[in-house]
């Protein structure tokens, strides 16, 4: 167990468990989820932050349910904790805590992106 441990420490997480994908679907299934992954949520974080600024709940949880839901898919599961996180501070009307989440959720968000990409390749 000490050893395998070990190891676990040493590896980079990655931001999406794609050999889980590919072991559900083939490999080409597996792309087209991806490519239509990157095509439907090219825009979120943008409506996001839209609605973080408008203090309007109701939307922030509409596209934080949707990025959830798309990360699931493509079993990404810190951006997936995060944004149920995120739909749970826009129930609660919780700004201060949203803002700070939001810098968070586009990190993580970017790097899957680029991970996503480079997957593509």
């Amino acid at each position: 167990m000490e050893s395998l441990e070990g190891e676990e420490a040493g590896k980079v997480a990655k931001p999406a468990r794609l050999e889980d994908l590919e072991a559900q679907f083939d490999r080409e299934m597996a792309k087209e989820l991806v490519s239509a992954y990157l095509e439907d949520t090219a825009d979120v974080m943008e409506k996001m932050q839209e609605s973080i600024f408008n203090r309007d709940g109701k939307s922030l949880k509409s596209h934080a349910h949707m990025l959830k839901g798309a990360s699931r898919i493509v079993v990404a599961q810190e951006l997936e904790g995060l944004c149920k996180e995120m739909e749970e501070y826009s129930l609660g009307a919780n700004w201060l805590k949203a803002e700070s989440l939001f810098d968070k959720l586009n990190r993580a968000f970017q790097e899957l992106v680029e991970y996503l990409r480079q997957y593509l390749k």
